[in-house]
């Protein structure tokens, strides 16, 4: 192998790698302003609730430190977190839903469309190769590496976060997501 093309594939999976922890990033930031929200539609019924109850809020919040630092089951942790987020965005937005004005009206339509996204992020979490690269610090590289072909990197789908293996330098405006058929480049 040449030094350019090791140089190449060095390239790659840095490159890759940063896709990853970008990734990553987003993820933790989605579940931290998702849990602010819950705590705060919620923050009517915590004020009548005792103040030891209240430390049931430390297991979300230990859940989402677990994620951000990839400590061993985090990713479960985070998956469960955005499961509880997502069920509790349903619930409240289909009783703001049967609520009588308008305001509350598209507030249980907000609700409900942030139930969806939220929901959607436990498949990104799921994926094998965040899986993976979540997961093994030694054998990462090497797994990634095998997947991916000459000059690929991986990437992400803007619209839903779906992992793509892509050639950045064939990438047209046409290119769509086989996931959402949303287009890959903007």
């Amino acid at each position: 192998m040449s030094s350019s093309q090791q140089y190449r594939r060095y390239r790659g999976l840095w490159m890759s790698n940063k896709v990853m922890e970008n990734l990553h990033r987003h993820l933790y930031r989605f579940m931290i302003i998702d849990l602010l929200l819950v705590i705060l539609i919620l923050s009517t019924l915590l004020a009548s609730v005792p103040y030891y109850f209240l430390t049931i809020l430390l297991l979300p919040i230990f859940a989402a430190i677990s994620f951000k630092n990839k400590r061993k089951n985090g990713d479960k942790l985070g998956i469960a977190l955005l499961l509880i987020l997502s069920v509790t965005f349903l619930l409240v937005g289909l009783q703001e839903l049967a609520g009588e004005s308008t305001v509350q009206t598209i507030q249980g339509f907000l609700l409900l469309m942030l139930s969806i996204s939220t929901f959607r992020r436990i498949r990104t979490i799921r994926d094998p190769i965040y899986k993976n690269w979540y997961g093994n610090t030694v054998q990462k590289n090497t797994t990634t590496e095998n997947q991916l072909e000459e000059g690929e990197v991986l990437a992400t789908c803007p619209s839903c976060l779906t992992l793509l293996a892509v050639i950045p330098e064939k990438l047209s405006e046409d290119d769509e997501c086989p996931h959402c058929d949303g287009k890959l480049v903007n």
